[in-house]
This record gives structure tokens, C-alpha cells and sequence, in this order.
């Protein structure tokens, strides 16, 4: 109990008191504090201690986050199971006086444990079939168990939980393996309309499980999956205010899903692609919204930029199927903010390479046939290329007042050009195949002059620099 008051009172300190001194001191023993045996206690009977206030509850369910994370096998065996629970506790029961932030760090503490104690510590069918006969047992509490479900499997790739390298991996099969539990206690959780958000926020936290190497032995078919209720939950709130951003998450890692080597690859997932790509699709003239903010038109090219580097190897193709999706992509590369215009470019410099490359693998029989499938193939992204080009080039243009602009505001323009100056190269290589393009060469000439304009600038970037941009070189203004 002395303990308790103490911790109590140095929280008071470090956050109310006027000597800056006495805070910072406060500041040190509360680390100390952390780092104690004794702190797995205080903190565990401060979270229930009714009389704690906010800041108690947030250091107190902090610590025993980070405690269960870096310290978890300084504990005795036998504690495993009063700790799950008392922290069960802290979820379930005392959920309407839990502010957010302690619930979300009692649910990473919960997920933490998870990844050291075995599945069988769990009793059967590990972690998640304990949950969901948690929540069947005690619907009302629905809300916290549905948060540490999300938390879950984020807690995989969570390097600071100090476990051993055997046992997460173990971690990530068992999660892997009860993915279609998972899945159908999210299911179940839609009929709750005010839990839809988070319903799908868990979803696409799932998702990113499947990326993993563990998940090579257990693929969800895009067949299933394009019939989803959770996956048709999302797409069809893509233009719900409340749940957009949610759906976004979602449809963003299931293109990401529909294109990993653990999930079978594009061939196997291509039912779901099927559905994916038509209700992307819908989005495009959203892009051109003036009722939109920015932060909605972010998401939606995020989607595309996705599909983009997704399906670069189907859109190489140049079927009349991918070229909707490289004009949307255009449409992108046209906004006028270079943070979302930015998105596309790995895009274009993923395409070039593949456009690019002399590929024998291409099935056209001879290499004669294989040489005119490339140059077709070439051919017919050239004028995409030169609308990227005409779209890009005032990014790299230096404005007539560029010595005049603030060292913030070249600082901003330098870095503007330096994302897109890639493009425009990678540019040339597709619109300029078939002819000379070297320094010296009249479409050289041009190229260069593009780049730098009538801005009478030349000072800034000689010739020679742009050599080294042509023949591949990382390129860097200087002033």
C-alpha cells in the first residue's frame, strides 16, 4: 500500500507540480519504478484500485504493457493464468470506466502474453477460441474483447515483446491456423451496426497476418473470399462517411492479400480481384471532387497506387483491361498536392522495369516473337509515358522566383523534384525506345530543357548532372 501511495504521488508530482526539478525527478523513479519486480503488483492493483485517477490508470496499464512485453519470464510459471485474468478483468468488467487509451494498452499486455504461453496454456484451440468463448459467454463485453482481437495479430511483428525466436514464430502459426475463427467472430459481430467500424478495422489486421511466411500452408481461395460478408461489408461502405476509412484499410490489404506469394499469387486470387478492381474502379471520378477533403482523395488514390504496384505484371500486359486502370493512375499523378501525386511513382518506375527488360520467359515461342511481344507491349504505354511526363514536369521546373523563395521553401521544391525527376527518366526509357537518346542527341536536347525550362537557372544543374540522371545515377540538385 505504501508502495501504491508513492507511485501516486510522484504521477501527482510529474504532472502538476510547478519546480521543474521535482517533475524531472519524479519523471526518473517512475522509470525505475518500471523496471522493478514489485511493479507487476502496484501496477495490477492500482488498475483496480477504484480511487486511481486518470493518469494512474494510464501509467499503471503502460507499465504492465511494457512489463509483459520486456520482463514476462522474470515471472514464475504459475502466474500466467492469474495475470491473463486479472487483465481479462481490466477489459471486460470495468470497460465503461476504462478511458481508450488504458483498454488499448491492457489489450497489447493480453496480446503480448499470447505470444509467449503456448497455445495449450489457453486451453483448447489456443488464444482465439479462448476469446471467442469469452465473448459468447459475456456479450456485453463485446467491444473490449473485440480490440484485443485487432491487437492480435499486429503483435507478431512486434519486436519488442522479448520472446524467443522459435516461440514467435509458433506464435504466428497458431494465429495463422485459427485465422477462419477469427474470421467468423468478426462475421457474427456485424449485425451490431455501432461495432462495424471496428469490426473492420480487426479484419484488415488479419489480413496483414497473411503476409507472413507461416502462411504459405493456409490460403483463404479468392473465391471465399469474394463472397465474404466482411469483404462485401467493406467495399460496400467505401462511401460511408463513418466507415470509410476502415474499408479503405481493408480493400488496401486485400489487394495486397490478392497479390502475395502466401496467398497463391494472382492467379489463384484473381475471383477476388474480379471484385475488388471494378468497385476501385468507381472511385476515380471521387479524385476530381472538389466536395471531397484531402484526406478522403489520399485514400482513394492510395487504393489505386495499390492496385498499381499489385498488378504491375497484369497491367504490363497492356490489355485494354489495364489501361483503365493506368489512366486512373494518370488522374493521380495529375493531383496537384505531391504527397498523393507521389503515390504512383514506384508504380511507373515498377512498370518501366518490366517493359524494359529482355525477358525469355514471355510465351511467344522464338525470340523473334518474344522481341515484337516487348515492343508491343512498349508501344502501347507511350502515351501514358508522355502524358506522365507533360503531368509531372512543372514539379521539376524551377519557378523564375526560385532564389527568392525561403531556404524552407526550397528545401520543400528540392524535395518535390527529387521524387519526381525519377518519372520523368523513367519516362524517356518507354517514349524514346526505338530512338537515339543520348547526351548530345536532339530528344536529349529537348529532355533537358524540360527539365530545367526558361527559367535561366542553368547554374543549378549542368549538364554533366544530367548525364548521370539519364544513365541511372540517383540525382540531387545542389545549391
Amino acid at each position: 500500500m505504501e508502495l501504491q501511495n508513492t507511485v501516486k504521488e510522484a504521477l501527482n508530482a510529474l504532472y502538476h507540480h510547478p519546480d521543474d526539478t521535482v517533475r524531472m525527478q519524479a519523471d526518473r523513479w517512475l522509470q525505475d519504478f518500471q523496471r522493478t519486480l514489485d511493479a507487476w503488483q502496484v501496477a495490477d492493483n492500482l488498475l483496480h484500485d477504484a480511487t486511481s485517477n486518470l493518469e494512474t490508470l494510464i501509467f499503471c496499464s503502460q507499465t504492465l504493457r511494457s512489463k509483459v512485453q520486456r520482463d514476462f519470464e522474470e515471472l514464475p510459471s504459475e502466474a500466467f493464468r492469474p495475470l491473463r485474468d486479472s487483465l481479462n478483468v481490466n477489459i471486460t468488467e470495468k470497460i465503461s470506466q476504462r478511458p481508450p487509451k488504458v483498454r488499448t494498452q491492457i489489450s497489447i499486455a493480453v496480446a503480448a502474453l499470447a505470444v509467449y504461453v503456448p497455445a495449450e496454456d489457453w486451453g483448447d484451440g489456443g488464444i482465439v477460441n479462448w476469446l471467442r468463448d469469452e465473448m459468447n459467454s459475456h456479450p456485453e463485453y463485446i467491444p473490449g474483447f473485440l480490440e484485443l482481437l485487432t491487437v492480435l495479430p499486429e503483435e507478431v511483428y512486434n519486436y519488442k515483446i522479448a520472446a524467443r525466436p522459435e516461440r514467435r514464430r509458433q506464435f504466428e502459426k497458431e494465429l495463422t491456423s485459427q485465422m477462419e475463427v477469427a474470421l467468423s467472430i468478426l462475421t457474427a459481430c456485424l449485425s451490431i451496426n455501432e461495432l462495424k467500424e471496428q469490426v473492420l478495422e480487426a479484419f484488415a489486421s488479419w489480413l496483414r497476418l497473411k503476409h507472413g511466411e507461416s502462411c504459405l500452408g493456409f490460403r483463404i481461395p479468392g473465391s471465399v473470399l469474394a463472397s465474404h460478408p466482411l469483404v462485401l461489408t467493406a467495399l460496400s461502405s467505401l462511401n460511408s462517411e463513418p466507415l470509410s476509412e476502415a474499408s479503405v484499410n481493408v480493400i488496401s490489404e486485400l489487394i495486397h492479400y490478392t497479390a502475395a506469394g502466401s496467398s497463391g499469387g494472382v492467379a489463384v486470387q484473381m475471383p477476388l480481384i474480379q471484385v475488388l478492381v471494378p468497385q476501385v474502379m468507381s472511385l476515380k471520378a471521387l479524385l476530381k471532387d472538389s466536395s471531397k477533403d484531402e484526406e478522403d482523395v489520399k485514400a482513394i488514390a492510395r487504393l489505386f497506387a495499390d492496385m498499381g504496384d499489385s498488378y504491375v505484371e497484369l497491367i504490363a500486359t497492356g490489355s485494354d483491361e489495364s489501361m483503365i486502370i493506368v489512366n486512373a493512375l494518370l488522374e493521380v499523378a495529375s493531383h496537384p498536392e505531391n504527397y498523393i501525386a507521389s503515390m504512383t511513382f514506384n508504380f511507373w518506375h515498377s512498370l518501366q522495369v518490366i517493359l524494359t527488360k529482355r525477358d525469355t520467359s514471355l510465351p511467344f515461342g522464338n525470340e523473334a516473337s518474344i522481341e515484337a511481344e516487348r515492343k508491343r507491349r512498349q508501344g502501347a504505354f507511350v502515351p501514358s509515358y508522355e502524358s506522365l511526363v507533360s503531368l509531372v514536369s512543372f514539379r521539376v521546373e524551377y519557378p523564375q522566383d526560385y532564389l527568392d523563395l525561403s531556404h524552407e521553401d526550397r528545401r520543400e521544391f528540392k524535395q518535390t523534384r527529387y521524387e519526381a525527376l525519377p518519372s520523368m527518366f523513367i519516362s524517356s526509357q518507354i517514349t524514346y525506345v526505338d530512338s537515339s537518346f543520348s547526351p548530345g542527341s536532339i530528344k536529349y536536347e529537348i529532355f533537358f530543357d524540360l527539365l530545367c525550362g526558361s527559367c535561366d537557372l542553368w547554374f543549378l544543374v549542368d549538364k554533366s548532372t544530367m548525364t548521370e540522371l539519364i544513365t541511372g545515377a540517383r540525382f540531387l540538385v545542389t545549391t
